[in-house]
């Protein structure tokens, strides 16, 4: 029996379509290996970040009490002896520092796609003081209505001092379970953003683990 021979043509097909399966197995194994991992990613996503390298995670507004050593600091620039408590609203901004990648932690499981990240403690940016709303109340003293108006405008000219002043109020509140639910929900925010950024998708589930934070120390108002 005469045995079938294969045209040129059919031959050069088959040949061709085996380089062609050969070439697409080693294609995909090269994209596969020169993708960066996950972990890389998050990295370069982190050094990228603008204007500065953190991740703000949440903000608010609060009216914070200044310090006695900054209202007896505004008082001896008039040279007056007098109790008084001044208070300002603040925009406060909750931030997670991002200058050091290696200070977080991510795990990605493609399979279940949870997402798990770690981040270094939360911390305040300096509060942007509304100086409109500075108030100054009198204690066991009367003060003119034009002094109290004076020393009003001193303090905003302090707006820079004031600021750091409220800092302290606005570190404390950093252990608080309501401000850390507020960051960490932030913090999922950011996280989603970075896996549609890495095209892995929208993760199923994220966890957070914040650092934790420093005790600030205690805040006094109480005047002399």
């Amino acid at each position: 029996m005469d045995r079938v021979r294969l045209s040129a043509p059919v031959v050069l097909l088959f040949i061709l379509t085996i380089v062609l399966a050969v070439a697409t197995v080693v294609v995909v194994q090269v994209l596969a290996h020169s993708r960066p991992d996950v972990r890389s990613q998050f990295t370069l996503y982190l050094q990228k970040l603008e204007p500065w390298p953190l991740v703000v995670a949440a903000t608010t507004q609060e009216r914070y009490e200044a310090s006695k050593e900054f209202t007896a600091k505004l008082l001896a620039i008039f040279n007056i002896k007098a109790k008084i408590r001044l208070s300002a609203v603040a925009d406060i901004t909750y931030v997670i520092p991002a200058s050091d990648p290696s200070a977080w932690t991510i795990q990605w499981d493609a399979k279940t796609r949870r997402l798990a990240l770690s981040t270094p403690a939360p911390d305040c940016l300096l509060p942007a003081v509304h100086t409109d709303t500075i108030e100054i109340i009198t204690e066991n003293s009367n003060l003119l209505t034009n002094m109290l108006f004076r020393l009003k405008e001193e303090a905003a000219r302090m707006q820079r001092e004031l600021s750091n002043d409220l800092l302290t109020h606005a570190q404390a509140t950093l252990a608080e379970p309501a401000v850390r639910a507020a960051i960490e929900e932030g913090v999922r925010h950011f996280a989603e953003t970075f896996c549609e950024s890495a095209r892995l998708g929208k993760p199923a589930a994220v966890e957070v683990r914040l650092g934790q934070t420093k005790k600030p120390d205690k805040i006094s108002n109480e005047q002399d």
